[in-house]
C-alpha cells in the first residue's frame, strides 16, 4: 500500500479574510487556527467551533490532511479539473485541502477513485446509509436510514466499510423493523456513492441472513 495519507478531519470548519492592513485578532493564534496569507490578506481557517461569532467566519467546510504534502498538487488538480472548488494549504510536510460541505462526498470519490490516491483514514466520522427492500411478495418497499461509524476505506473495489450505529427512520412495520433494529451494530460494505446519498437497493435476505450483507463482526479479520 502506498505511503500517502488521506485523512477525513470530522469536525466542521470555517475559513475567515482579513484584509492586508486589519489587525491580527488574538484568537487567530490560538492552537489549530491556520493562518494563510494572499496577495491581498490573510485567510485564518480552522475548526468553526472555536471561531468566534464575531468573526463573522464563512462555515460549512470540511478538511481533507493530506500527507506527505508533496501529493498536496495532484489531488487539487483533480478537484479542478472536476469543477470543485477548495482551499489548500501546506503546512510543514502535511497538506491540507479545505472543500465545501455541498462538495464533500463528490470530492472524496473524485480523489479515491481518479485521484490515484488509495490510503484514507478517518477520525470518529458518522455519515449517513440509506437503505431500501422489497417485501418478499414484492408489493412493497421499505426503507431505513442509519447512521453509521465510518471505518476504513477499501480502495481496490471503491467501497468503504461502515458499522451501523443508529436507526434513524424507516417506514416498516413492526416485524419488520425488528429485522432492520437488529442490524444495528453490524458492519457492511458500501459503495463510494452511498456516501453521495445514493440509497442502496437490497435483498430482502439480507435482512434475514440468508443473503450476507450485514456482518456480526468485523469482516477483515475473518481474510
Amino acid at each position: 500500500m502506498s505511503a500517502e495519507l488521506l485523512t477525513i478531519l470530522p469536525a466542521e470548519f470555517a475559513r475567515c479574510w482579513l484584509p492586508a492592513n486589519a489587525p491580527m485578532p488574538a484568537w487567530a493564534t490560538d492552537q489549530g487556527m491556520l493562518v494563510i496569507p494572499d496577495d491581498m490578506g490573510i485567510w485564518i481557517i480552522g475548526e468553526a467551533e472555536r471561531m468566534p461569532v464575531e468573526a463573522n467566519g464563512e462555515r460549512g467546510w470540511r478538511a481533507l490532511r493530506l500527507q506527505p504534502a508533496a501529493r498536496l498538487a495532484s489531488a487539487a488538480g483533480a478537484l479542478a479539473h472536476a469543477n470543485i472548488p477548495y482551499l489548500s494549504v501546506t503546512q510543514d510536510d502535511v497538506g491540507y485541502l479545505l472543500i465545501n460541505a455541498a462538495h464533500f462526498e463528490l470530492a472524496l470519490t473524485i480523489l479515491t477513485r481518479a485521484g490515484g490516491i488509495n490510503n484514507v483514514q478517518t477520525t470518529d466520522e458518522r455519515i449517513v446509509i440509506k437503505c431500501a427492500w422489497r417485501t418478499p411478495n414484492g408489493r412493497a418497499r421499505l426503507s431505513a436510514t442509519f447512521e453509521a461509524e465510518v471505518i476504513e476505506y477499501d480502495y481496490r473495489q471503491d467501497r468503504w466499510l461502515v458499522r451501523l450505529r443508529d436507526l434513524r427512520a424507516t417506514d416498516a412495520d413492526p416485524d419488520a423493523r425488528a429485522l432492520i433494529e437488529a442490524q444495528l451494530g453490524r458492519w457492511a460494505y458500501v459503495p463510494s456513492e452511498a456516501r453521495r446519498g445514493l440509497t442502496l437497493p437490497l435483498k430482502y435476505e439480507t435482512l434475514t441472513g440468508q443473503v450476507r450483507y450485514f456482518y456480526p463482526s468485523d469482516p477483515r479479520q475473518s481474510k
